[in-house]
C-alpha cells in the first residue's frame, strides 16, 4: 500500500460516510438543477446559479450569459488540445496516473484530449470563467487582451469582463473549482469548495469534493490506459462492436454504426484505444429513460446509468439501466 495515499484515502471514506450512499456514486440529487430536456437544467450550466438571489454567485466568476462559452467557442479555439472548438484554458502538465501494473497490465499514458477537457475544470487547477473568447467582438470587450491556452490564465484578460452588461460591476474573482482534498474543513478561500463542502454541521450547498479530481488520479478510475487488443475468456474484457483506427472504438448497442451519446466508447489519440473521461460521461448529459420533455438525465451525466434507481432518494423520472450496468459494458466479471 501507498502510504502516502492513507491520509487521503481515510478523508475519502469519512466523507462518504457523512454524505451517505448516493455521493459514493457520484450524483447529488439534492441539486437544484432541474436536469431535465438540455444542458441547460444541468450543473454544467455555469451561466446560472441555483441560489434563491441567482446573482450571489457572480462575485467568484465571470457571469457570461451563455451557456456554451465556458467550454466552446466557433472561432479561435485552443490550439493546443485536440478537442472540438475547445474554448478554455487546458492543463498540460503531469498528473499522477493509476499505473499499478498488477492491477492493470496494461500501458498507461497522460490524460488525453477527451480527459484533459474535463479536467480543466474537475482537477481544481483552473478558473472556472478561464475562457480564450468571450461574448462580444474580439477575444475580451477592450478587444486588446489574450487568454492563455495552457497551465496559468491571464487575470488581467479575465478582469476585462468587470462592469459588464448582465448585472454584476466590478471584477469578479476567478474560482477554480477545487483540489478534491476533503479533510473535514473548509477549504482555500479560492475555491469553488469554500462554500460547496459538506462539513459535519451541514451545509445548504451542494458538496464539490465528490466532483473535483485534483492532480493526483490514482484514487480514480484510469484514464490513458491502453484497452485490451485480445478477447478471450481470461482478458476480462468486451470486445467494441465497431473499430475506427485513429479516432475511436465503441460499443454499438443500437446497430447504427454511429458512437451515440449513450454509448461507451474508447478513443485514440495516437496510442491506440483508451479509455478516457469521455468514454463513460457526455458532459451535455444523456437522457435517462428515452426522448421527450420530462426525460431526466441518467446521474453524473454518465453515458450509461450505472444502478442509480428505486433505491436512492431523488430518482423520480431516472430510469436505472441495472446495477453496474456501465461497468459490466467493458468489464466480463
Amino acid at each position: 500500500m501507498d502510504i502516502t495515499k492513507t491520509p487521503r484515502s481515510i478523508a475519502g471514506v469519512g466523507l462518504l460516510l457523512i454524505t451517505g450512499a448516493v455521493n459514493a456514486d457520484g450524483w447529488a440529487p439534492d441539486s437544484r438543477a432541474g436536469a431535465i430536456g438540455s444542458i441547460e437544467n444541468t450543473r454544467h450550466n455555469l451561466s446560472l446559479s441555483y441560489n434563491v438571489s441567482g446573482a450571489v454567485m457572480d462575485p467568484f466568476r465571470n457571469q457570461y450569459g451563455a451557456v456554451c462559452i465556458y467550454c466552446h467557442t466557433p472561432h479561435g479555439a485552443n490550439t493546443q488540445i485536440e478537442a472540438p472548438l475547445w474554448n478554455r484554458t487546458v492543463n498540460t502538465g503531469n498528473y499522477l496516473i493509476y499505473d499499478a501494473p498488477t492491477t492493470l497490465m496494461r500501458p498507461v499514458t497522460q490524460p488525453g484530449p477527451t480527459s484533459l477537457t474535463c479536467l480543466s475544470c474537475h482537477d481544481g487547477t483552473i478558473a472556472i470563467d478561464s475562457v480564450l473568447n468571450m461574448p462580444g467582438p474580439g477575444r475580451s470587450p477592450s478587444g486588446n487582451l489574450n487568454n492563455s491556452e495552457t497551465l496559468s490564465p491571464n487575470l488581467t484578460f479575465l478582469d476585462d469582463w468587470a462592469n459588464n452588461d448582465f448585472g454584476y460591476t466590478g471584477a469578479s474573482q476567478h474560482f477554480q473549482m477545487g483540489d478534491g482534498v476533503a479533510d473535514g474543513t473548509w477549504q482555500n478561500n479560492s475555491k469553488c469548495t469554500l462554500c460547496h463542502f459538506q462539513d459535519l454541521s451541514g451545509s445548504p450547498m451542494d458538496d464539490f469534493n465528490i466532483f473535483t479530481m485534483g492532480t493526483d488520479l490514482r484514487d480514480d478510475h484510469p484514464v490513458g490506459v491502453l484497452y485490451p487488443d485480445t478477447y478471450t475468456p481470461a482478458a476480462d474484457f468486451n470486445e467494441p462492436d465497431v473499430k475506427l483506427p485513429g479516432n475511436m472504438a465503441f460499443f454499438d448497442t443500437n446497430g447504427n454504426n454511429r458512437a451515440d451519446p449513450d454509448e461507451i466508447r474508447m478513443y485514440d489519440s495516437g496510442d491506440g484505444y483508451e479509455v478516457e473521461c469521455a468514454s463513460c460521461h457526455d458532459p451535455h448529459g444523456v437522457p435517462s429513460g428515452g426522448s421527450g420533455t420530462n426525460t431526466r438525465f441518467s446521474p453524473s451525466f454518465l453515458r450509461v446509468n450505472n444502478g442509480i434507481g428505486a433505491s436512492h432518494d431523488g430518482n423520480t423520472g431516472i430510469v436505472s439501466a441495472g446495477p453496474s450496468a456501465l461497468c459490466l459494458t467493458c468489464h466480463t466479471k
